[in-house]
């Protein structure tokens, strides 16, 4: 039987570059709102932080969620 792999990935922006966290097994009714929601207090509240010239989490590029089937071979 095939494997489902649900993520959500957010991506910010930090300076001229981007970066993308991924949480597993969202809840399958999550909204964009919601999700703009918890980036804007990441972004407000310097959740992260990074020790090179790119700097901080500045922005929000995107947002959406990856669905992945993996469907295993048997031997022959």
């Amino acid at each position: 039987l095939p494997i489902c792999n649900r993520k959500l990935n957010m991506v910010f922006t930090r300076g001229n570059t981007t970066k993308t966290i991924s949480l597993a097994n969202p809840r399958q009714d999550v909204t964009g709102a919601q999700v703009h929601g918890v980036m804007n207090d990441i972004i407000a509240k310097e959740v992260f932080s990074y020790n090179d010239e790119a700097g901080k989490l500045d922005g929000i590029k995107k947002a959406y969620i990856r669905d992945t089937v993996v469907t295993e071979l048997p031997e022959a």
